[in-house]
């Protein structure tokens, strides 16, 4: 948006950006899938925390399963961060455990996207065979980024 990436940056996330979601939902009606939604606006940590409460499940969260764009922390570094991912940290302040993780990090994990992957819960037997069946389809950059617990409060906590 402010011109700061390389031409190859700006054409990887305008076709990661225009890739619909279309063929990861259609393989998930094959399986058992508990949740489901898109990660937009509200970042990754608004729409988990949306789950976790709905659910009353706590998480747990790899931080370095999460996939972001090359040069995205770069850029979260030197302050180049949308305005709604600040709101969307203070809206999930509370509920989530960042461990010691920096403030940069708490900000990529609430990243004001406009144009997100599926995030899915479903039972974990089930999660690398969704996987493999997406690979299959070369929807690529698919993982696993964590685990719904045994908590009852909704927490979300990153390790």
């Amino acid at each position: 948006k402010r011109g700061m990436v390389d031409e190859t940056l700006r054409k990887e996330v305008s076709r990661l950006m225009s890739t619909l979601n279309k063929v990861p939902a259609e393989v998930m009606m094959h399986y058992e899938i508990h949740a489901c939604t898109d990660v937009t606006g509200f970042g990754l940590l608004g729409h988990l925390k949306e789950m976790s409460s709905a659910s009353k499940c706590d998480i747990r969260i790899d931080f370095e399963k999460v996939p972001f764009l090359r040069e995205v922390k770069n850029l979260a570094t030197a302050g180049i961060i949308p305005g709604g991912t600040y709101n969307n940290l203070e809206f999930v302040k509370d509920f989530v455990d960042f461990g010691n993780r920096p403030r940069t990090d708490q900000l990529l994990l609430c990243d004001a996207q406009t144009s997100g992957g599926l995030l899915v819960a479903l039972p974990e037997n089930d999660a690398e065979n969704y996987l493999s069946a997406l690979w299959e389809k070369d929807i690529s950059g698919t993982v696993v980024i964590g685990r719904f617990t045994e908590g009852t409060t909704g927490k979300i906590e990153i390790r």
